[in-house]
This record gives C-alpha cells, sequence and structure tokens, in this order.
C-alpha cells in the first residue's frame, strides 16, 4: 500500500476507534448491573486508545512491519470487555464469551515483536494455544452457570445456560485457568530470552516493550493463581497491577521505537566517524559494521565483477551468499555497482532503513576494500595460473621427449644405420645399394612428416607465415564437423595475440569433435573495445565443466598470461559457448 492510501485508511481506522470509544462509554454509563461506572469507562479508553494509538503511529513509520497493526488489534479487542456491560441478554452472552480476546491478541503481539511476524513453529504454536484457551476454553465455563444469580445482581440472562452447576463451572474454569497461566510463563520467558539475544539497536527497540510486558504478564500470572485458590481480595489487586502494567506496554512499543531510531542514528555517526577517521581494514571495518548494526555474526563478501563470482577479504573464492542458509544478505552497491554483500542476521531485515543507511555510509571503504580483496584474488590467480603453466610446460617437454624418441629420432637411428650399410655393399652389390638408399629416403620422408607434425602442434607454420586468418581456415578444414568460420581481422596481430586465438579455437573444436556430440559449430573473431574476442559455438549436449579437464584451464591460464579472461558457458543441452577476450590496441 502506497503512503497517501495508507495515511487515508489510517485516519479511518483513527475515526472507528473514537466511535468505538464513544460506544464503551455510553454503554457503560447506561449498564443496570456496571458499578464503578466512570472507572471503567477511564480505564477502558485509556487502554483502548492508547494502543491503537500508538499502534498507529508504528504503523505510519513502519508500514511493511505488522507490529502497528497487532498493537490496533490489540486496541479494539479490549474495546469488547465492555460488552459484558450490555443490557442486552444476547449483547453480554457474546461479550462474555470474548471477554478474555484481548489477552490472545497481547501475547500475540509480544511474541511477534519486533518484527510483527510469528517466526516459528514455536511462537506460531503457542500463539494458537493463547487464543485457544481464551476463547475455545471459554465456551464450556459459560455453559454451566446462570446469571444474574450466581454472577451479579441484575445481570442479564446467559443465554447458553445448559444447567446451574457452580462446582462444574469451576472446575472448568480451573481448565481454562491453569494452561493459560503455562502460557503466560512460557511467553515472559521467551521475550527475556530474546531481549537477552540482541544487540545494538534490536535490544534498544526490545527493552522497554520487554520489561513492560513481562511485568503485565507476572501480574496476569499471580491475579489467576489467587483467582484459582479462591482468594478474590488478592485477584483483585492484582487485577489493577494488571492495569497498570498494560497501561505501560503501548507506550514501551512507542519508546522501543524511539530508541531504536536514536540508537541506529548513533550507530551510523559513529560508523561514519571510524571510517572517516583512518583507513580501515577489512577486520575493522568488518567490526565497525557490526557494531553499528549490532550483529556480532556480520560476514562480509566481495563482488569480483571480472570473474563473475564472489571472494572473500583474502581473494579466495566464496559462496554465492544468496545460497547461504540460515542468514539474510544485503547487497551493497557504490556508483550503482555492486561492491560487497553484508551476510547476517535475518532479523536484521526488519530494519530496512537501517541497512540501507549503514551500506550507503560504508559504501565506499567497501569498494576499497574490494580492490584490495581482487587484487589478492588476481595474485592467487596469477600464481596458480603460473604453477599450472609450469607443469604444463614439464609435461609438454616430457610429452615433446617421448614423442621425438618414439617417432622420429628411432627413425633417424634407422636412417643411419641403412646409410652405413648401403655405404658398405655401393662397390660390392650396387643394386643392394640402391635399395637401402630408396628405403632410407622414405624413412627420411616419414621422418620429416612426424617432425613437421610435431612443430604444428608446437606452433603452426601458417600461422606464422599467413596470420590468423588462413591459420583457422586450415583449423576449420580439418575438424571432423562442419564448422562455420566468421569474419576474423585481416590485419597482423602481436604475436602472443595470435597464437592464443588459436589455440582456442583448436582446442574448442578438439573439445567439440569429441565430447560435445554437436552436428555444427561456429567460430568468431572481432576486435571490441579494445580487446580481441573469439567466440566458439556449437549446437551439442552442453554441460561443460571448465574445471573438469586441464585443455580449458590451459587455455585460461594461456589467455591468462596476457591479461585476458576465458569464460565457459554451458547449460545442459543447450550448447557450449566458449569466449576469450584478450587485451589487443
Amino acid at each position: 500500500m502506497t503512503k497517501r492510501p495508507l495515511r487515508r485508511a489510517l485516519i479511518a481506522i483513527g475515526v472507528a476507534a473514537l466511535a468505538a470509544g464513544a460506544v464503551v462509554s455510553f454503554v457503560v454509563a447506561h449498564s443496570d448491573h456496571t458499578t464503578a461506572r466512570g472507572a471503567l469507562i477511564a480505564v477502558s479508553l485509556v487502554l483502548g486508545w492508547s494502543f491503537i494509538g500508538t499502534g498507529l503511529f508504528a504503523w505510519d513509520r513502519r508500514p511493511e512491519n505488522g507490529t502497528g497493526a497487532l498493537m490496533v488489534a490489540v486496541g479494539f479487542a479490549w474495546f469488547i470487555q465492555p460488552l459484558a456491560s450490555v443490557n442486552s441478554p444476547i449483547v453480554f452472552t457474546a461479550g462474555f464469551l470474548v471477554v478474555n480476546s484481548f489477552y490472545a491478541v497481547l501475547l500475540h503481539l509480544l511474541l511477534a515483536f519486533p518484527s510483527g511476524r510469528l517466526e516459528n513453529r514455536r511462537d506460531r504454536r503457542l500463539a494458537a494455544a493463547a487464543y485457544f484457551v481464551a476463547i475455545g476454553l471459554q465456551i464450556p465455563s459459560v455453559l454451566f452457570f446462570e446469571t444474574p444469580n450466581e454472577y451479579c445482581d441484575g445481570c442479564p440472562e446467559n443465554l447458553l445456560a445448559v444447567m446451574d452447576s457452580e462446582l462444574t463451572a469451576q472446575l472448568l474454569g480451573l481448565v481454562q485457568v491453569l494452561p493459560a497461566m503455562a502460557i503466560f510463563v512460557a511467553v515472559g520467558v521467551i521475550v527475556v530470552r530474546r531481549w537477552r539475544a540482541a544487540r545494538g539497536p534490536q535490544r534498544a527497540a526490545l527493552a522497554p516493550v520487554a520489561w513492560a510486558g513481562v511485568a503485565m504478564l507476572v501480574m496476569a500470572t499471580f491475579q489467576l493463581a489467587a483467582g484459582a485458590a479462591f482468594q478474590q481480595g488478592a485477584a483483585q489487586l492484582f487485577f489493577f497491577a494488571v492495569l497498570a502494567a498494560m497501561a505501560a506496554v503501548p507506550y514501551g512499543f512507542l519508546v522501543g521505537l524511539l530508541r531504536s531510531r536514536i540508537s541506529r542514528g548513533a550507530a551510523v555517526s559513529e560508523l561514519v566517524e571510524r571510517i572517516s577517521r583512518s583507513p580501515a581494514g577489512e577486520r575493522e571495518l568488518r567490526d565497525a559494521l557490526a557494531e553499528a548494526l549490532g550483529d556480532p555474526s556480520l560476514k562480509l563478501t566481495y563482488w569480483l565483477p571480472d570473474g563473475e563470482r564472489w571472494i572473500d577479504a583474502e581473494g579466495r573464492t566464496a559462496r554465492d551468499p544468496s545460497e547461504l542458509a540460515g542468514v539474510a544478505t544485503t547487497m551493497v552497491t557504490h556508483e550503482g555497482r555492486p561492491v560487497a554483500a553484508l551476510v547476517h542476521d535475518p532479523r536484521l531485515k526488519e530494519h530496512p532503513d537501517l541497512l540501507e543507511t549503514v551500506g550507503a555510509a560504508a559504501g565506499l571503504a567497501l569498494e576499497n576494500q574490494r580492490l584490495d580483496a581482487a587484487l589478492r584474488a588476481r595474485v592467487e590467480e596469477l600464481q596458480a595460473s603460473r604453477t599450472r603453466i609450469v607443469q604444463a610446460s614439464d609435461s609438454a617437454r616430457r610429452q615433446l621427449e617421448r614423442d621425438l624418441h618414439d617417432g622420429a629420432q628411432q627413425r633417424l637411428v634407422a636412417l643411419a644405420l641403412d646409410l652405413r650399410l648401403a655405404r658398405g655393399k655401393v662397390e660390392a652389390d650396387p643394386a643392394a645399394a640402391a635399395e637401402l638408399l630408396d628405403a632410407s629416403i622414405e624413412e627420411l620422408a616419414q621422418a620429416t612428416d612426424e617432425l613437421r607434425e610435431l612443430a604444428r602442434g608446437i606452433h603452426p607454420a601458417l600461422l606464422t607465415d599467413r596470420g590468423l586468418g588462413p591459420a583457422l581456415d586450415a583449423l576449420a578444414t580439418r575438424a571432423p564437423l562442419p564448422v562455420e568460420l566468421g569474419s576474423v581481422p585481416e590485419a597482423r596481430l602481436p604475436g602472443p595475440v595470435e597464437s592464443a586465438a588459436y589455440f582456442v579455437v583448436a582446442e574448442a573444436l578438439t573439445n567439440v569433435a569429441k565430447y560435445a556430440e554437436a552436428t555444427h559449430a561456429e567460430v568468431s573473431v572481432g576486435r571490441s573495445n579494445g580487446k580481441l574476442v573469439i567466440e566458439v559455438r556449437d549446437d551439442g549436449k552442453g554441460g561443460a565443466d571448465p574445471d573438469a579437464g586441464t585443455g580449458l584451464r590451459g587455455l585460461a591460464d594461456r589467455v591468462s598470461a596476457l591479461d585476458g579472461r576465458l569464460h565457459v558457458t554451458s547449460p545442459a543441452g543447450s550448447g557450449t559457448t566458449v569466449r576469450a577476450e584478450v587485451p589487443c590496441e
């Protein structure tokens, strides 16, 4: 609901509250069976209007929070009690059935504060039990007494009475009183524990509500105990104490709201001062944010746009904070760009203005920390990349040694032996010598082919002689599936850039042929914003994992060595796209 319609609705509720107060005053003033009418009117109006007034204020200030609406509901529930003063038997009986509903709504409010919602199954069950005890268990006791004789002089007739049995009514009353006492105690314990666990602004908001509410619950428990023990004088005394504590509850909510705002403002001011006083490290910044939010469990993660991933303060890859269970996440932006995420207690979501203010105040400091974390991530990535490059180079060198030893080297050794034999037979057996020389020529041709293949794997001669376009065209021609080669820059590029682009396409097409089960591939190379962009797309089964093998990881290292980036997009069933971006002025 937008602000203007909400204001109109709240005004209408306020008018209804004034009308309800006027009705209550009229009913009590003209009751034939109510004593101390003036005091009852005053108490009814003060309590009812206090809850409704403070509730409307809280509702207007925090419309997303259900606390204000619950406070208004408590006020109107209180106005139901004077129905028992009506002279009409129908209204009197109905009012007597729901006379305790006020307690149920008030307990609901205490359990729901400060979020305005019942956050867990325990609270929901306890609130449901309160409504059942206050209303459901009221019905049996009403069935077994007749008015006015047993209850008051001049009271209307109880239309629901099936028989007059004072003992039965008292026993059924105990069935209602004992669970009510247990619920009062349980809610009081929960409120106190919640206050003790709270920190910062939450604790400031909870304190006045907790103590006013707990005082009311304690007095109400003693009142019920005295009534159950048939100590009517003590019960009457505790009833007045309950009324006094009840009168403090709505103002406790109001004071809590104001104290929360003041403490939040002080916390933010202190945060700004601490940040501006001296450049803070990541730990100092986290501690300052934790104190400002009143959440010692606060954690920070930073967004790395180049790698499109989250990192921690040390630059290590972190889990996406939105996937973490049991916590809430608030994004912090700086100049419209995502910078960091605050991972915090979910209850802080009830203070969106605090989170927004703290995030805005710390935006620049978090951006500086993000840059530091990104630098650490880059250093760690380069170290890992260099290690893999060294390992890959050693592996490639050993593989080249084996290929040379097992292939061309063996052929050259055999060739040398054949030539020696031929040299010895030139005079004695010219025909045999000629045959050996022919075999040697064929062996030499095969060795040359093998050396040429090895050289092509190290660096293709076509790339060196004619450039990237012809080299890619040769790759596409040799591929075992149709490859559509798009535009390629005609001008020669720096050697390392051309080599990186060639091997990106070569490795990607090799993977397509081996694993993708594709029927078609597309290759495109072009310049964009000072970078050479290489893309290889296929229509295969997708699901490629860059970390599963050494091929794509090696390409990533090769591209990273040129300060570039390799991205692999491979949704299952939708093909794979390998995209490399390499700086190329």
